[in-house]
């Protein structure tokens, strides 16, 4: 009997809060939304977005129940620090998009080409366009970048494409949208890393080869399933990080995050989802583990 009635009493019980937390770069959107999500039941949620780092010494911790993290690619941790197993989702990625005008007969890039146009102390130095193989337009090239405060866009950009070193003097960076769109159309001359995309209609978006040591030298777009893939190189994972003991219990949350409607908040803040099949098949998942 007493066993009977201390099974009532839990199935009674109402479900634990949950702590959830991440990136910086999403708090004022998907954590927003996140934090509208968890308030529906009245429970007392802690929603903590300061970084990526704080975010999974948390969960080493135990503060931290779920955490999204920006990870670069090849790093995405199979362990807390302290070494608690962990359950990942790949929820999607921030990119950097690359543009030229549209009358330059240019349609894609590599990141040697990228560095040697936007950063200082690299092994080339093209300042005119015809300093760049195969483009004959004699202009000087006008580059900048453009992304809010909060979004990792140049980040990633000075990261993957500048191995980290500094952009050059004459690099405008994180110009506003509006601007970035105005500049765009009316230099010839100019190219652009943005952030998030261009209106349609405005500047040339271009195809990006990774080009490194044991990397493609094939050059692709990034729509959804070349970021998801890895193909398109100007990328940063944003992967859902659950510790193995706490995937049962958050279970439904989970299935949430890897819902189209997250899915919508992460296009809103200015990153990529991972492909809808993609997202639907790690859910489904969650059902038999």
């Amino acid at each position: 009997m007493r066993s009977l009635a201390a099974l009532l009493l839990l199935a009674a019980a109402p479900a634990a809060a949950i702590n959830v937390g991440g990136t910086d770069s999403l708090a004022p959107t998907l954590g927003v939304a996140i934090e509208r999500h968890l308030a529906a039941d009245g429970r007392k949620h802690k929603i903590d977005f300061r970084g990526s780092l704080p975010a999974l010494e948390a969960i080493d911790a135990g503060g931290l129940d779920v955490a999204l993290l920006l990870v670069p690619e090849g790093q995405e941790p199979e362990r807390t620090p302290g070494g608690k197993a962990l359950r990942r989702f790949p929820l999607g990625a921030a990119a950097a998009y690359v543009y030229v005008h549209s009358t330059l007969d240019l349609k894609e890039i590599d990141l040697a080409t990228l560095a040697a146009i936007f950063g200082a102390g690299q092994k080339d130095d093209y300042r005119f366009w015809s300093d760049v193989p195969g483009i004959r337009f004699q202009e000087p090239i006008v580059p900048f970048t453009s992304s809010d405060e909060s979004h990792p866009g140049t980040t990633l950009f000075n990261g993957i494409a500048l191995s980290g070193r500094a952009y050059r003097p004459n690099v405008r960076l994180r110009v506003p949208p509006d601007t970035a769109r105005d500049l765009l159309m009316a230099g010839t001359n100019s190219i652009l890393v943005s952030a998030a995309p261009m209106p349609e209609g405005v500047g040339r978006l271009l195809r990006v080869a990774d080009g490194r040591t044991g990397r493609s030298k094939t050059a692709y777009y990034p729509d959804d399933a070349n970021v998801y893939n890895g193909d398109y190189p100007l990328r940063l994972p944003l992967v859902l990080c659950v510790p193995e003991e706490k995937v049962a219990a958050n279970r439904e949350f989970i299935a949430w995050l890897l819902s189209d409607v997250v899915a919508s908040e992460l296009r809103k803040a200015q990153f990529i989802p991972s492909p809808a099949p993609i997202r639907e098949r790690l859910a489904q998942r969650l059902d038999t583990k």
